[in-house]
């Protein structure tokens, strides 16, 4: 299963979006997800929805795009053609995009912990079914939105040079945003606190591993989405197989949310201080301390959580205070929120190393992080990170 899902989150973390037209920019299906993630979080706190609904749209923002595993990134404009052609059998689906959708999404359910596989199937499928049907729909409204918003600052970027190739994208892309019932609401949140979405999109911009020559580049905001798809998948996992064990103080009511959450904003500073590696923050802090004794690290970044907590739209902010989003991943509480995040940091770190290490081996700096990390893995508090560990060690013992 390892393999599998490996090669998942690789062809999403490199597969190009706008792939039928020229570019400047180039966003990942990964970065997508993860900015669409981002938008639709904001926009569902604005509007006073529960964490369980913000749980369900998240969901949906990281799950629908592994459907593209299989079929591919196709483009909008060829979607709708294939939705308008009248299909002859009704009981595989109300058209073909769909159909094609749905079989995808049931090829890929077994990439998942078997146990949880059909939790998720109805996320890819976009066919979310709740008890309150006017809850369902308003996911999918806000949903539909973030896609879109996302679609048209890409376009618009690249528009700026390619403005004949993209003009008529943007004209489409603007036209099915006006028929998202409730689209005025949502862009008036979008366009009121464009500032904290900008500062989201620059972890895009961000490269890790930097110092490295790369065959397979990843942005920090590819990472995020890879650390947060892998919170949310063995979250769920975690709870529905594990926690009589654990005792029934470890899963409360929000453990899933909150890591979910707390891996769309670990990095986020990151857009403010750059990707400043472990050994140099330690260099830094070694340095000196502050008056109050403090290390230095911890001061710089205290000013970027301020400058960012101050163009956040303010229930976000309320959130992000409530939940610490803002704060330090660690290992040092077992079985807490944060710790089961940061391993999930881990993990999505070592999957970046063996990417890269498929393709370019002579990376000893890779080599020595991921089969560190793996080490520490195998030994987690968590049994299924464990488990993912000991398979990827299995699976790939050459790194």
């Amino acid at each position: 299963m390892a393999r599998s899902l490996i090669s998942a989150l690789k062809r999403l973390m490199s597969m190009q979006r706008w792939n039928f037209l020229p570019r400047i920019e180039t966003w990942t299906e990964a970065e997508n997800a993860a900015y669409v993630a981002h938008l639709g979080y904001a926009i569902a706190k604005e509007m006073n929805k529960d964490d369980q609904f913000v749980n369900h749209l998240i969901l949906r923002a990281l799950l629908q795009s592994f459907t593209k595993f299989e079929i591919s990134d196709i483009p909008r404009h060829t979607i709708e053609s294939l939705e308008r052609i009248p299909v002859e059998d009704n009981k595989k689906g109300t058209n073909y995009y769909e159909i094609l959708r749905d079989d995808a999404a049931r090829k890929i359910a077994p990439l998942f912990p078997r146990p949880i596989g059909g939790k998720l199937l109805p996320y890819m499928k976009a066919k979310l079914k709740l008890e309150d049907e006017s809850t369902a729909q308003d996911i999918d409204h806000i949903f539909n939105y973030c896609k879109r918003k996302a679609a048209l600052e890409e376009c618009l970027t690249n528009g700026k040079i390619y403005k004949e190739a993209y003009e008529k994208r943007e004209e489409e892309i603007r036209r099915s945003i006006k028929e998202i019932p409730h689209y005025e609401e949502y862009e008036k949140i979008a366009e009121s606190h464009r500032e904290y979405f900008i500062t989201v999109r620059n972890l895009k911009y961000l490269i890790r591993w930097n110092r490295i020559k790369r065959t397979l580049e990843s942005s920090v905001l590819a990472h995020t989405y890879v650390v947060a798809l892998l919170a949310a998948v063995y979250s769920l996992y975690e709870e529905r197989m594990f926690a009589p064990i654990y005792g029934p103080d470890i899963f409360k009511e929000k453990f899933h949310i909150e890591s979910v959450l707390l891996s769309l904003f670990h990095d986020i500073l990151e857009s403010l201080t750059g990707d400043v590696i472990s050994p140099v923050k330690q260099r830094i802090n070694e340095l000196g301390t502050s008056k109050e004794g403090r290390p230095l690290w911890d001061i710089v970044e205290d000013k970027q959580r301020k400058v960012i907590k101050e163009t956040m739209p303010p229930k976000v902010k309320e959130d992000v205070e409530k939940k610490r989003l803002l704060d330090e991943l660690s290992t040092e509480k077992p079985f807490s929120v944060s710790s089961f995040t940061k391993q999930c940091d881990m993990l999505a770190l070592v999957i970046e190393c063996i990417l890269e290490l498929e393709n370019n081996p002579a990376i000893p700096e890779m080599q020595t992080t991921a089969t560190n990390y793996l080490e520490q893995l195998k030994t987690s508090e968590w049994f299924s990170l464990r488990q993912l560990a000991q398979e990827i060690s299995m699976e790939y013992g050459n790194i």
